[in-house]
């Protein structure tokens, strides 16, 4: 066998199966809480029961959609109540954020923590239909309604999926549940170095957010 570098891919897959996360940091805010739970196969289980609660998982800042594309996250998870959870899956640009929160929408305007990053994103006391949004360069994107796939709802299980291409001034194609439901151009920085994230805020009631697992891909440059 010949060649400068091996072949394949690069792989971050956590299934939540065992104690120890595949290089993702837990961050809490407040009276937050995140562990593993009993559920078949191990799940991850965010909670937040408090205005000033938030939990993220984020992992390594090791992703460049330029030297690794397309960019692959995907994510299977369930809420127990989507009316009060404010979820966000996603890149962005730091694997240390303190805040807990990858992206919200605060009355209706968007509000990114990072300085480049995109995300599925949706905040269930306005709408309870997942957005497509993102950030360049502290320059937020205008969120889009991914009205053709499926709204989030209680305990009903949806599997995320983004593929990121640099083409086109960063590309990025959103899946729900197996679907593609948009493709955005222009959406990203693509030279930036991303971080996965998955994170919850509460906004009116107690929610319980379970991750079946966190899967991000690219090929070896």
């Amino acid at each position: 066998m010949s060649g400068e570098y091996p072949r394949g891919m690069c792989e971050l897959f956590e299934d939540f199966n065992r104690g120890d996360k595949n290089c993702l940091n837990e961050v809490v805010v407040d009276a937050g809480t995140q562990d593993q739970t009993a559920k078949h196969g191990g799940w991850w289980r965010m909670t937040t029961s408090a205005d000033t609660d938030a939990c993220a998982i984020i992992g390594e800042r090791c992703w460049e959609v330029d030297e690794g594309h397309p960019l692959i996250l995907e994510t299977r998870l369930v809420v127990d109540d989507a009316s009060s959870a404010v979820i966000a899956v996603g890149f962005g640009d730091d694997e240390g954020e303190t805040v807990a929160i990858l992206f919200e929408d605060e009355a209706g305007t968007l509000e990114s923590t990072p300085a480049d990053g995109f995300a599925f994103m949706v905040e269930g006391t306005t709408d309870e239909t997942w957005q497509a949004v993102g950030v360049d360069t502290d320059v937020d994107k205008t969120q889009v309604a991914l009205t053709l796939g499926a709204d989030l709802a209680d305990a009903v299980t949806q599997t995320l999926r983004l593929e990121a291409n640099p083409n086109t001034s960063g590309t990025v194609k959103f899946f729900i549940d197996g679907e593609l439901v948009s493709t955005r151009t222009n959406w990203f920085d693509s030279s930036i170095v991303y971080c996965p994230s998955v994170s919850c805020d509460w906004r009116t009631g107690a929610i319980n957010l379970d991750i079946d697992y966190l899967y991000v891909a690219a090929p070896r440059s």
